[in-house]
């Protein structure tokens, strides 16, 4: 298992000694979330960018993916305006931020970003917000060069699935646009999660992972709730998926150490 780990966890530090804790830590790679606390699209310069990038490769630690779903990218009200939004002008923004973070990405030499749908809401349809969907993902996908736009179905979001987002996928019939499959979320939205993990591996381009306690979309360190990872290795394994699993442990900033060293040891333990 390839590990990389979300840096968002470390977000009480700068971004070049985040870097440094999770190599410190073993990690092979990492996965960098555009925020306020270590690279912003709309805010860090292009020099910036390429400090962190000429960091990371110093350190010998591989720029896995660029996150790009946070909340307050565009404002306070969290994921909005999104690609389904039912104000264009709202929509033509979350368009631009996602086009300049694929830039982003295509500097600092990552290969794969990924992005989420939005929340449903009651004013636009969900056929209308799959034609939104549609049309941005197809405005954004001329930008992407080598780069990999990964989808990342959400709890309660439009794309909420690991079905609806290979439906998306399947429509769209590119390459360049593949699944973010976080296993935790197939737990908290979906029945059968192990058959549905399974079904949705071969779309898979980067994997986050995490456990899931009760069902509740909550981040927990793996082997502290109920998913069973070894038949998660297991199903990794046979599926021969050979990319970067991000550990994503958004709420442990205050436990970051024990966070970083325990799912690294529990996660290389299962094979």
């Amino acid at each position: 298992m390839k590990l990389s780990f979300n840096a968002t966890t470390l977000r009480g530090f700068g971004a070049l000694e985040a870097m440094r804790h999770i190599r410190d830590a073993g990690y092979d790679g990492v996965e960098i979330a555009l925020n306020d606390s270590h690279l912003h699209p709309l805010k860090n310069s292009p020099r910036q960018i390429a400090e962190l990038k000429r960091h990371c490769g110093d350190i010998g630690l591989a720029i896995a993916c660029i996150a790009a779903g946070g909340p307050t990218l565009l404002g306070e009200t969290p994921y909005e305006p999104s690609m389904i939004s039912a104000d264009a002008a709202g929509r033509r923004a979350r368009i631009d931020v996602i086009r300049r973070s694929v830039e982003l990405t295509q500097r600092i030499g990552c290969p794969v970003i990924n992005v989420n749908s939005g929340l449903p809401t009651e004013d636009v349809p969900p056929e209308r917000a799959q034609a939104y969907l549609m049309e941005a993902l197809a405005a954004i996908l001329p930008d992407l060069g080598d780069t990999i736009l990964a989808l990342e179905p959400e709890p309660g979001f439009f794309v909420g699935t690991t079905g609806k987002g290979i439906e998306i996928i399947d429509a769209i019939d590119s390459p360049r646009l593949r699944l973010n499959l976080d296993i935790g979320h197939v737990f908290c939205s979906e029945d059968d999660c192990y058959e549905k993990i399974g079904a949705a591996l071969p779309y898979a381009r980067h994997i986050h992972i995490e456990d899931i306690k009760g069902g509740i979309h909550h981040h927990e360190i793996p082997g502290e709730g109920d998913i069973d990872f070894r038949r998660i290795s297991g199903l990794l394994a046979a599926s021969g998926y050979g990319y970067y699993v991000s550990v994503e442990l958004h709420h442990h900033d205050r436990m970051w150490r024990r966070a970083l060293n325990e799912s690294r040891e529990y996660l290389l333990a299962l094979a």
